[in-house]
């Protein structure tokens, strides 16, 4: 949702179950809320947090890059953190 024109009124109107819906509102990060609160929010939603763990789990596989910088490196720390926290109860 972060990155396309559709809604999720768009959504709804084409008929998506609302428990997708609800795990797409929890999966678009605002900017204005710090990182690890928005991973936070969304870890009590099966789905949500099922899509946020296989995203976090490619990005930080460091392998996939031809070349790994220091970014990349904290980048890649940041999501175990946040893979941690999806995974704690």
């Amino acid at each position: 949702m972060e990155d396309t024109p559709t809604t999720l009124d768009d959504l709804r109107a084409a008929g998506v179950d609302d428990d997708v819906i609800d795990a797409l509102k929890l999966l678009t990060h605002d900017k204005s809320v710090p990182y690890l609160d928005y991973v936070s929010n969304l870890k009590h939603n099966d789905l949500a947090r099922t899509v946020k763990l296989a995203d976090l789990t490619h990005n930080s596989d460091l392998s996939r890059l031809a070349k790994v910088t220091d970014a990349d490196r904290e980048r890649a720390q940041k999501y175990r953190l946040a893979i941690a926290l999806l995974r704690s109860q």
